[in-house]
C-alpha cells in the first residue's frame, strides 16, 4: 500500500502547528533549569552528551517515557564516568541506586539528590521492566490512586527526572559556571 502524496508533509505541519506552544513552554521551562554554564564537559564522552541533548528534544516533544529513560541513563553514566575517573573501576558497570549511594557517601550528593534520583528510578523501571497488570508502580495505576490521566503522570515523572538532571549538572558533570541552578 502506497501512502498518497503530501501525506507525510500534511501530518508534519498539522503535528507541528498543534503542539507549537506546549513545546515551547516546555522549552522555556527547561531553558529557567539550565544552569548558567561557560563549558561543559561531558566526561563520559559523547554518547552522554548524547544522552543529555536527546533527554531535553524528548521531553521538548513531549515524549515523556523517552525522557525518563534517557534522563535517568545520563545522570547514571555521569556518575559512574565521574567514579571511573577517580579510580574507581568497580563502579563502572553499577546502576543509578549504587552509583547514587556511593556518591551520597562521598559528599558529591546531598540527601535530597539522592532522594530524586531514588524516584526518578521508580518512574523509570516500571517503564523498562515488566510489572504484573494491577501493580501499584504502573502508570495506570499510579493515575488510578492520583485521580489524573496516564499522560498526566507520565508528564510529572519526565518533569521530576528532568528538574533532577538539571539540578545534578553541576554536581557531576565537568563544569565551570557563574551561579547555582535554581533549587526545585
Amino acid at each position: 500500500m502506497k501512502i498518497s502524496p503530501g501525506l507525510a508533509e500534511r501530518w508534519l505541519d498539522t503535528e507541528d502547528s498543534a503542539s507549537h506552544d506546549e513545546r515551547l513552554e516546555r522549552l522555556r521551562w527547561m531553558e529557567d533549569l539550565m544552569p548558567d554554564i561557560d563549558w561543559l564537559v561531558f566526561g563520559s564522552g559523547p554518547i552522554s552528551k548524547h544522552l543529555f541533548e536527546e533527554a531535553r528534544y524528548c521531553f521538548a516533544y513531549g515524549q515523556f517515557l523517552a525522557s525518563i529513560v534517557l534522563g535517568l541513563s545520563f545522570i547514571e553514566i555521569s556518575l559512574a564516568g565521574a567514579f571511573y575517573g577517580m579510580g574507581r573501576y568497580d563502579l563502572q558497570r553499577a546502576g543509578a541506586a549504587e552509583l547514587s549511594k556511593e556518591a551520597l557517601e562521598r559528599g558529591w550528593i546531598t540527601q535530597t539528590d539522592f532522594e530524586a534520583i531514588e524516584r526518578a528510578r521508580r518512574f523509570r523501571n516500571p517503564v523498562t521492566q515488566f510489572r504484573r497488570p494491577g501493580h501499584d508502580e504502573r502508570v495506570e495505576a499510579r493515575a488510578f490512586y492520583e485521580r489524573a490521566l496516564p499522560y498526566e503522570v507520565v508528564e510529572g515523572d519526565a518533569r521530576h527526572v528532568m528538574e533532577t538532571l538539571f539540578r545534578l549538572m553541576i554536581k557531576i558533570v565537568p563544569w565551570a559556571t557563574n551561579k547555582e541552578p535554581p533549587i526545585v
